[in-house]
């Protein structure tokens, strides 16, 4: 049985040593810390508590803690996971430190410590400081960790790594890789200022830094893990790095607060969306309830009169429940991009526009009558139509006349559509919130407060977006971009 383990530990190191002669040297090197270490140590069978092998200072020193071992093999009955534990025998105190574990057995290393250590301490120091050279015994184990391990030099220069530290840098790492020069530290001063606490006190020491994966060209996020090595048994002096890949875990976090921030959101514009649409339907209806109140006691002549009321709040029910429509239909219906010209969409809803108002504009189109441009021409007919409202709506009535602007430019990203009037201009005030919905910037507005809102909405579907500009009791110009590759 003795014979088997050990076979299988030798044949496990072989598969993943390195013709390299540096890392025979090193499976010779954890061949003799195990035969000929300074440490008692012994490889116990868990499932029976049978010892299976022990290294010659176990046998030298072996009465020094025999009372300590039976203490231990109660405590691995009792508890059968291996922990480390410490016993007292003859003024001594004994740590048996587990350091290696592999198939129900384990490498046990016996320490003798100091009275009145601090043994929680100096466990979980002799842990660290003894973790790659006990647990490189088994490579095949270190292969399959999900935790990045290299060993260097004292200058940093890889002797050793397992797979996942190759993988988190996504590149074929060459000879003598320089570790430290491959990461980024936010903070290397105090990065330095680790390194040179681990030389002069022993220890461990954390710190986080980002690589950059190659393959994936992406950042990767770690929290790293350092402790010297060597200087008390056969390996190269140098570190040991343990690196645990928290990209995950970041962009996870980050990812949830992303969508609380938009469910919040979501959740304070339907609250928003049910109020006011509940207003704005019950308004035009009131309006309604009581003309017909006042035809009914009223003469032939004053019915007539109210006609022009009636049709108006007619209008402004059907137009809200239209722009109710296009919210859904912009959110339930596909796009539909086809090429489509420009130019007659645009005259369309100027038609469209003036035959409610009746005003006749000065319009200057600078779009040439053949401009084509790929998109979805109901979804840019709605836009068109609500700037255009806008600008007869907010007209400034002190000047002549109504002038409005429209042209196009294009260069290798994107359509721009610009629309300017001579309208009263918005106020520094109110421009933070035009896009809001149900927002209405000023007395003169007869609307619902949805145009703004639902025109930016539908040019995110459309990969576009809306910007904007106005010098108030002056001009306003509504800027619109439109993606040339869709």
């Amino acid at each position: 049985m003795i014979q088997n383990f050990q076979k299988d530990l030798k044949e496990n190191l072989k598969r993943y040593v390195s013709v390299d002669n540096k890392m025979e040297a090193n499976f010779e090197a954890f061949k003799e810390f195990f035969e000929n270490g300074y440490d008692p140590m012994f490889i116990i069978d868990l499932g029976s508590n049978q010892f299976l092998n022990v290294n010659q200072q176990f046998v030298k020193k072996h009465s020094e803690f025999q009372n300590a071992l039976a203490l231990f093999e109660v405590s691995i009955e009792e508890t059968f996971f291996i922990e480390g534990v410490q016993f007292e025998q003859n003024d001594k105190v004994f740590l048996f430190n587990p350091i290696f574990r592999n198939e129900g057995k384990a490498l046990i290393q016996i320490l003798e410590l100091t009275p009145h250590v601090n043994s929680h301490k100096l466990y979980s120091e002799l842990t660290s400081d003894h973790f790659f050279e006990e647990l490189l015994i088994n490579k095949d184990l270190l292969n399959k960790l999900p935790s990045g391990i290299v060993h260097t030099n004292r200058n940093f220069e890889s002797l050793w790594y397992n797979e996942k530290f190759n993988s988190l840098f996504g590149r074929e790492i060459e000879k003598n890789f320089n570790f430290i020069d491959a990461i980024y530290v936010k903070n290397i001063s105090q990065f330095w200022d680790k390194i040179a606490k681990l030389n002069e006190e022993g220890g461990q020491v954390s710190f986080s830094f980002v690589i950059h994966n190659v393959k994936q060209s992406d950042e990767i996020f770690i929290n790293a893990t350092a402790f010297p090595v060597g200087h008390r048994h056969s390996l190269e002096e140098g570190f040991i790095f343990i690196l645990e890949d928290k990209t995950e875990n970041l962009n996870f976090s980050e990812e949830i607060t992303k969508q609380n921030l938009a469910l919040n959101q979501i959740n304070h514009e339907l609250d928003k969306f049910l109020y006011s649409v509940s207003h704005n339907i019950r308004g035009p209806i009131a309006s309604l309830e009581g003309l017909l109140k006042v035809i009914e006691i009223s003469d032939v002549q004053t019915v007539n009169e109210l006609k022009y009321h009636l049709r108006l709040n007619l209008r402004l029910l059907n137009s809200f429940v239209s722009d109710i429509s296009n919210v859904a239909t912009n959110i339930h219906t596909h796009v539909n991009f086809e090429k489509v010209n420009l130019r007659d969409v645009i005259e369309q809803m100027v038609l469209f526009v003036n035959d409610i108002y009746d005003l006749d504009p000065k319009i200057h189109f600078e779009i040439p009558t053949t401009y084509t441009i790929k998109t979805d021409a109901d979804r840019l007919g709605i836009i068109i139509k609500c700037l255009l409202k806008n600008c007869f709506q907010y007209r400034d009535t002190r000047k002549e006349q109504l002038e409005i602007q429209i042209k196009v430019t294009q260069n290798e990203d994107f359509h721009l559509i610009e629309i300017t009037d001579n309208g009263i201009g918005i106020s520094e005030k109110v421009k933070p919130y035009i896009f809001d919905m149900f927002y209405r910037g000023t007395e003169l507005s007869s609307g619902n407060g949805m145009g703004l809102y639902n025109s930016r909405e539908i040019l995110k579907k459309l990969g576009g977006t809306m910007n904007i500009e106005s010098n108030q009791r002056e001009w306003t110009k509504a800027k619109i971009y439109l993606p040339v590759n869709v």
